[in-house]
């Protein structure tokens, strides 16, 4: 009886450690043992906001995490070095082999080596200015005959809006352009898709620890690991594929793009010991500014249709301006965006609303750093909680009211930065394609609007919800009435 009772307490007691919060941790919901207080979505982190405040903390299966819902909060945050890293997940190396690679996942000096060539060499190619215009028209007008072909009856939107966001990152990292309808780029865009809906399995090891004790045949089948490995191995070697054929063609003079910039700097950095430019990295940098540069531009590009489908007095007043500025026949570009506000104010008023990221990608505390009267344990996941801030009634009137005008001033001049507004992250792990995406997004849809009008088909409303994916609210898939205009 007595070793009953000994066993029942240490259970107690094992029970009670698993679900007792750190004290110096922002205060949260309650623990339970094995699952601790639940997965913190879109809607429960503004009840949690609501009850604990701009700073709160959750368990999630074994792992602590952090939430900040203040602009202000997060903005002195994620300005600090401190909190420049990402949680140590496994998963984020899977395309790798486990290595740390790529500039999304990274840490340290690895990232900041990585953000900071990327960044000099994307702007020294044309990144986010007006050089780039004659590539981002080539698929505005690509994408504008492609809806062409499907106007008049009612239909869901076509890949062709991933697949010209695709091209224009392709112009800028190897040189290549791919016809809408390229089997090769229809393929790469299903891989990207597949690790979006599906690494959501190969995470849950990393907050169920308990997981990596089931039998690994049946785990695999679970988690569909065999299934993404061959999906890694199959883009892993076109993205080889691409490299080999210019490191055969590389002139060392006359640099044509990122890949021929990044195999020059793996040639000067060869003999350094602490060199981290090698193939693996360089795959995995292609494929962040892949599933990170086209996947924002082409939902939100969705959105853009679907809001304006459901506002059809925004719709007129967009394209009449467009009209008074832009000649039939011209694709919208950068010169002549300055006289075209109301366009931009749209697009911003569309990123509040949408909130494409809404807890951004998880920051991870470098080391034990205060937040307020908190101190957050070393490697600790800290999220931005971006989705309430665009509904945070502190900085915005009327905040679940759709009015572009929020981002002009009294004069009308379009208003870029505003408080509480922050679609592309802030501070140190900002989006570094953030002029690109702009660019695209701005092209994308004044070209689109100068030649149709979108609408719901007869009876139906626009659906502006989404489906959630791992980080991602993704526009749900619906018909419209794609309309030529005259």
């Amino acid at each position: 009886m007595l070793v009953e009772v000994l066993l029942c307490v240490a259970v107690l007691l094992l029970l009670h450690l698993w679900s007792n919060r750190p004290s110096t941790l922002p205060p949260g919901p309650r623990r339970y043992p094995i699952i601790g207080s639940g997965f913190a979505d879109n809607d429960s982190v503004k009840r949690l906001q609501q009850k604990y405040g701009d700073v709160f903390s959750t368990r999630f299966g074994a792992v602590d995490q952090v939430f900040l819902c203040s602009y202000k909060l997060i903005k002195e945050a994620f300005a600090k070095t401190e909190f420049a890293d990402r949680p140590s997940w496994r998963v984020f190396n899977f395309l790798s082999d486990g290595e740390e690679a790529g500039v999304i996942f990274s840490s340290g000096a690895r990232w900041q080596a990585s953000r900071r060539f990327l960044l000099r060499q994307l702007r020294d190619l044309g990144m986010g200015k007006s050089s780039m215009d004659a590539a981002v028209a080539v698929e505005a007008k690509a994408l504008v005959e492609d809806f062409r072909r499907i106007a008049g009856s009612p239909t869901t939107l076509p890949d062709s809006i991933s697949l010209v966001t695709l091209n224009v990152v392709w112009q800028l990292v190897a040189s290549r352009r791919y016809n809408l309808d390229d089997a090769e780029m229809l393929r790469f865009l299903r891989l990207i898709r597949v690790f979006q809906e599906d690494v959501v399995f190969l995470v849950l090891p990393e907050f169920f620890p308990w997981l990596n004790y089931i039998p690994a045949p049946l785990m695999r089948r679970l988690s569909r690991q065999d299934w993404l490995q061959k999906s890694a191995k199959q883009a892993n070697d076109m993205m080889q594929e691409v490299v080999d054929q210019h490191r055969a063609s590389l002139d060392p003079d006359n640099p044509r793009d990122l890949i021929d910039c990044y195999l020059l700097e793996m040639e000067r950095q060869k003999d350094s010991p602490s060199v981290i430019f090698n193939d693996t990295d360089l795959r995995k940098n292609i494929f962040d500014l892949f599933s990170a540069g086209f996947d924002t531009t082409s939902n939100m590009t969705r959105y853009v249709i679907l809001y304006m489908a459901a506002h059809p007095d925004v719709q007129r007043k967009v394209q009449r301006h467009i009209d008074e500025v832009v000649p039939r026949g011209e694709v919208p570009a950068s010169r002549h965006r300055a006289r075209l506000p109301y366009l931009d104010a749209t697009l911003q008023e569309v990123h509040r609303m949408a909130s494409l990221v809404p807890l951004g990608v998880s920051h991870a505390a470098a080391t034990d750093v205060r937040i307020g009267e908190y101190v957050i344990p070393k490697g600790t996941p800290v999220s931005a909680c971006i989705g309430l801030c665009h509904k945070d009634p502190r900085y915005w009137d009327e905040p679940e009211e759709f009015r572009p005008e929020r981002f002009l001033d009294e004069e009308g001049k379009f208003v870029a930065q505003r408080e509480g507004f922050l679609p592309f992250g802030v501070g140190r792990r900002s989006c570094l394609g953030e002029a690109l995406a702009r660019m695209e997004l701005f092209s994308f849809a004044a070209a689109l609007l100068q030649s149709f009008t979108f609408a719901p088909p007869e009876g139906r409303k626009v659906d502006l919800g989404y489906t959630m994916l791992p980080g991602i609210n993704v526009p749900k898939v619906q018909e419209l009435l794609i309309l030529p205009r005259t």
